[in-house]
């Protein structure tokens, strides 16, 4: 068994993930919902994990704002995503304006790159989360050249926006961002 600071030190995304977890997944939209962090304590424990697990700061910057956005702090992710011209900076800001709801400007997003490496991962690992038959046909859609299509869960995201995000349907497309935001985190760790 591995003491705490060696896991710390070998898995820094397991770390961060305790730092930033909330009980249920992002909703689809911006939220806020009740369990996220307040901004401070968010910026305070992102600058502790740094601190522990130094990154390039371009790196840094990207995850700071992804944890962000995980806890609904949208304007603030914005601001740190926003003149960002690269593969995971158009990732990030694809992700904020789909849950802003933006559709076509996540899409626009989503256009400036292809095949970005966490959308690759999610591609290869969705099918073992889905639970019934209709995550699997979901499966079959959002990865229909292997990787993970955004464009493809941009329209799955509209198409359920005004039913609960308790809906089954909503639940599965929340699991599913988790995932691309888990990803996401471990490319950006990587």
């Amino acid at each position: 068994m591995l003491s705490a600071f060696a896991r710390m030190s070998r898995f820094p995304s397991d770390v961060l993930w305790t730092c930033i977890a909330t009980p249920e997944p992002p909703e689809l939209e911006q939220g806020p919902r009740s369990q996220v962090k307040p901004l401070a304590l968010l910026q305070e424990e992102l600058s502790l994990f740094l601190g522990k697990h130094p990154l390039e700061a371009g790196r840094a910057h990207r995850l700071r704002a992804v944890a962000l956005l995980y806890h609904d702090h949208h304007d603030e992710a914005h601001d740190l995503v926003q003149d960002l011209s690269d593969a995971d900076g158009a990732l990030i800001h694809g992700i904020l304006h789909r849950r802003e709801p933006d559709y076509w400007n996540a899409k626009y997003w989503f256009r400036r790159f292809v095949a970005h490496p966490a959308h690759l991962a999610l591609g290869k690992r969705l099918r073992s989360l889905a639970k019934t038959p209709a995550e699997v046909e979901s499966v079959a859609i959002l990865t229909l050249p292997g990787a993970f299509d955004p464009f493809g869960f941009v329209d799955a995201c509209e198409s359920v926006a005004k039913i609960p995000a308790t809906h089954p349907t909503s639940a599965w497309l929340r699991r599913v961002q988790q995932a691309e935001f888990e990803d996401l985190v471990n490319h950006l760790l990587a």
